[in-house]
């Protein structure tokens, strides 16, 4: 561990804990392949209408379809597992590190500035010493030093960039904060206090989080601060999150230390690598087909290369990794609606595009993955009757009043079609059932009305 005299001892005598630097790779690459799944439901925005900005210039024709999003997502999402399972992590990572820049550099569409923050944290990740061989407890990381220190700039430049009257009199805040950092701002110190106390917590973050002896102050700090974002809705995706995540960099290495005295040590899987290797294709394939992302069962086959090339080389880590990826991708699907606001933003932007079967499709894709939501039997049910197949569209239409007898919006435009087609006494019966189903609907009520009067209404429903 000695350095050289002439190495700038700032950068290059920085040292972390072993265990400290597998933990942190854990929590934050984990938390990275969930927020690239969390932003699969921004993918119809992509290629739609051909529209495109990129960021950089000479990059606008470069910018994914919808299609080509949705893939890059989840192959991220995978690669990012890898990397938290300490698999492939030279190669994984690189390659991680150019899709994203990619998916976000190439176009406006979707790119907040967390986004180029992640970038930047990628970028200096592909040289932090994540898996390194040699029985020392400590290891050099300058890299883990620089993100430290951008860490801070961050928070440097963000207190600079609130030293506005927008900001310090709370109208700004006041605009955005919600939850309980709302009710606990409005029940002490009041919104103006609250914006200008956010402004010291940044400056103090930005003068202690790069610096080891100041961590005490460091982490209490930038977790509470960061965990009140995360419940504010302030926050933008999953950024709040991932910052909370590199603060494990910031967890005394004692901690750490001491864990990894106490961990288990895990079976060698050597010898029955190839027997390995099929259990885990069998069950990545199994989870890709059981997920309802969009093509994920073809981008799961592809990806089953993988821990056949992990057991020819022998590295047994791969192949296991593989398996843990793609029931990753089934758990958050499970546990989230990222699918679900894929499908509906689909078929949203078709149908404002007047891209009549493309919304169709997605429409249908939202049925055969949610059948038992009623929204999506109402959105599929109303394209098909613009799409002129009514009897397909009603049967749509029945099924999401059966799923949601509360809801009046399916009767409502059962009762419009049945109007418009000249069969006045059927389509009163409905508008009456809508109004039966919610009283409060005011387009149920005007429906039903106009209906008693012997109008016809012009229109069908409202878009979904």
């Amino acid at each position: 561990m000695t350095a050289d005299p002439v190495e700038p001892a700032f950068w290059f005598r920085f040292d972390v804990s072993r265990a400290k630097l597998a933990v942190a790779r854990v929590v934050v690459f984990a938390m990275l392949a969930v927020d690239a799944l969390a932003q699969i439901a921004h993918a119809p925005r992509y290629g739609a209408d051909g529209f495109n900005v990129g960021q950089l210039p000479g990059l606008d024709a470069t910018a994914p379809s919808r299609v080509g999003f949705a893939i890059a997502q989840l192959v991220l999402a995978y690669l990012f597992a890898l990397v938290a399972c300490g698999a492939a992590v030279r190669v994984a990572l690189p390659l991680a590190t150019a899709i994203y820049a990619w998916l976000y550099f190439s176009s406006q569409l979707d790119s907040f500035q967390h986004h180029y923050l992640v970038a930047i944290v990628l970028a200096i990740a592909c040289f932090v010493p994540w898996c390194t061989n040699g029985d020392e407890p400590r290891v050099r990381a300058w890299a883990v030093r620089l993100l430290l220190v951008e860490l801070g700039i961050v928070y440097l430049w963000a207190a600079i960039s609130k030293l506005d009257a927008a900001w310090l009199d709370g109208s700004t805040l006041g605009d955005q904060l919600r939850g309980a950092p709302r009710w606990l701002a409005d029940n002490t110190i009041g919104i103006a206090w609250a914006s200008r106390v956010v402004v010291v917590v940044e400056l103090a973050l930005a003068a202690t989080v790069w610096v080891r002896r100041a961590w005490p102050i460091a982490l209490p700090l930038g977790v509470a601060f960061h965990a009140g974002i995360a419940s504010s809705g302030l926050e933008i995706g999953l950024f709040a999150w991932i910052t909370l995540a590199l603060y494990v960099l910031v967890v005394p290495d004692a901690a750490f230390d001491w864990l990894a005295a106490r961990a288990p040590r895990l079976p060698s899987l050597a010898r029955a690598r190839w027997l390995v290797a099929a259990i885990a294709i069998v069950i990545g394939l199994v989870a890709a087909a059981a997920c309802r992302f969009d093509h994920a069962l073809a981008v799961g086959a592809v990806l089953a290369i993988v821990p056949a090339v992990g057991a020819l080389a022998r590295r047994p880590r791969v192949v296991v990794a593989h398996a843990i990826a793609l029931v990753g991708w089934v758990v958050v699907d499970r546990a989230t609606p990222f699918a679900y606001d894929y499908y509906r933003r689909w078929g949203g932007v078709a149908r404002q595009l007047d891209q009549r079967d493309d919304a169709e499709r997605a429409y249908r894709r939202l049925v055969d993955e949610f059948p038992d939501d009623a929204y999506a039997h109402l959105a599929l049910g109303r394209v098909m009757i613009g799409n002129h197949h009514a009897r397909d569209g009603l049967r749509e239409l029945r099924t999401a009043e059966e799923l949601a007898p509360h809801d009046a919006r399916a009767f409502v435009d059962e009762a419009r079609w049945l109007a418009r087609r000249g069969r006045a006494a059927q389509a009163l019966e409905r508008a009456e059932a809508a109004v039966l189903a919610d009283p409060d609907d005011r387009a149920a009520r005007a429906l039903r009305d106009q209906l008693r009067a012997g109008g016809t209404p012009e229109h069908g429903g409202d878009a979904p």
